[in-house]
């Protein structure tokens, strides 16, 4: 009997066989010297955007060398949000998907027509029979 309990079953999986990792080589004929995966891009631009941005708002912050604000910030920012998971996504796949969420928050979908959510229901009675 404990022969039979000790057995390990090992089950192989190639889900990571049709997995294809996203990474940008070149940009038109330079080749970059590193991989680079889109959404750390988006992610990249986006970050030294809101710097900008904060730097016009705050003018503090023009004290700060550039290569520190447009560089460095934006790429510490970029790694903490790719180690940061949101409902199982990185960050830019989460936003993404909660822009249709939000959208559609008040409405429900029933034989491909739109319904508002907040409208009267409908009861149905089976017990129809009269017996």
């Amino acid at each position: 009997m404990t022969e039979e309990n000790d057995r390990k079953i090992i089950l192989y999986s190639y889900r990571k066989v049709w997995f294809v990792e996203k990474k940008i080589y070149a940009i038109q004929n330079i080749v970059l010297p590193v991989p680079v995966n889109p959404y750390e891009l988006l992610e990249f631009i986006i970050a030294a955007g809101v710097m900008l941005f904060l730097c016009r708002l705050i003018p503090a912050l023009e004290n700060v060398p550039s290569m520190i604000r447009y560089v460095i910030i934006p790429y510490i920012i970029v790694k903490y949000l790719m180690k940061l998971k949101l409902d199982g996504k990185n960050p830019v796949k989460y936003f993404i998907s909660l822009v249709p969420y939000l959208i559609t928050k008040g409405f429900y979908v029933e034989h491909f027509q739109s319904y508002p959510d907040k409208q009267e229901k409908i009861k149905l009675s089976w017990f129809c029979s009269k017996g």
